[in-house]
């Protein structure tokens, strides 16, 4: 193979313009996710972030990295700066959510969100890095421009329908890889302990009543616990790398969904089962999700034509 042919692959990979309508999707799923976020926020508001909450921002500025960014460190150290902050964290979220002026929003999201984690991250866990990460990349994205309030506002400024945006997928790709690398550096660090591999793991995770929503009898059973254990290993493996080909793209997403949907029955931890299932949407090719779209408008319109006829008869 030439090297031109490899250097003009990778330029399609990251440069050729693809459609956004799934960003827009993944765009809605995420503002939703930011919404409960700002919910636990605002529910603990004195306690973790407040001026005399748990950790003092003294503390927090000690204990911090001293590349940290957080706006409690640039504003007074005042009761209602934290209440500030979480209402502009709100506005922010029901933005990306809604699609209004989005790339701003987003922006706000995510200065506010890493803002109240950087003030206490002694409460953080996966779930919070994950979304934070992603926040990050999806401001650089066009995922604005599909099912959005900005979309629709374009279209009325316009007076006429709009073609598909297309646009350079690069922020997607830095998605996509981010999300590969989550499960490929989860599976290193399983298999590095003893647990993973000999099987057990599950048993020991569903018996931590801190993290437990609901006991499952079936996890009695020694060979099941050694099966959900090493069959975790597998999907989590596949969707670090097998989902990269298309044959077996939805097979290994769907594994991963009932994964984490799983995961989210028998366990509590916030927000990062649903933070990977939106974040999955990124894997999925833009032209598959318009032929689906596609598909059900018509279904849709098969069935208002069956209606109408039927108001008429």
């Amino acid at each position: 193979m030439k090297s031109v042919t490899i250097i003009r692959a990778i330029w399609d990979f990251f440069f050729k313009p693809q459609p956004v309508e799934h960003l827009g999707l993944m765009r809605l799923l995420l503002g939703l996710i930011l919404i409960f976020n700002w919910y636990m926020i605002w529910s603990y508001l004195d306690v973790f972030w407040g001026v005399n909450g748990l950790v003092s921002l003294k503390t927090s500025i000690e204990y911090g990295s001293s590349l940290r960014f957080s706006l409690f460190d640039l504003m007074p150290n005042d009761p209602r700066v934290p209440a500030l902050l979480a209402i502009v964290n709100l506005a922010a979220a029901i933005g990306v959510t809604l699609g209004l002026f989005t790339r701003t929003s987003m922006v706000l999201a995510f200065v506010t969100l890493l803002s109240f984690q950087n003030r206490n991250d002694f409460i953080l866990n996966s779930g919070d890095i994950v979304l934070r990460n992603i926040l990050f990349f999806m401001m650089f994205s066009a995922a604005g421009k599909a099912y959005s309030l900005d979309r629709w506002i374009q279209w009325l400024r316009n007076g006429r329908a709009l073609q598909t945006a297309m646009e350079r997928p690069w922020a997607v790709r830095l998605i996509q890889i981010q999300f590969c690398v989550i499960y490929i550096a989860t599976v290193l660090f399983k298999i590095k302990g003893n647990h993973w591999v000999d099987g057990t793991a599950v048993y020991i995770a569903t018996r931590l009543d801190e993290f437990v929503r609901y006991p499952v009898p079936l996890l009695n059973s020694l060979a099941l616990i050694k099966f959900m254990t090493w069959s975790t290993l597998v999907v989590e493996f596949a969707m670090g790398t097998l989902v990269w080909f298309k044959d077996l793209r939805y097979w290994v997403l769907l594994a991963g969904i009932g994964l984490h949907i799983g995961i989210e029955i028998v366990m509590s931890i916030p927000m990062f089962e649903w933070v990977m299932i939106a974040t999955m949407l990124s894997m999925v090719d833009p032209y598959d999700f318009i032929k689906v779209r596609n598909l059900l408008e018509r279904k849709l319109a098969q069935y208002r034509f069956r209606f109408s006829k039927l108001e008429t008869t």
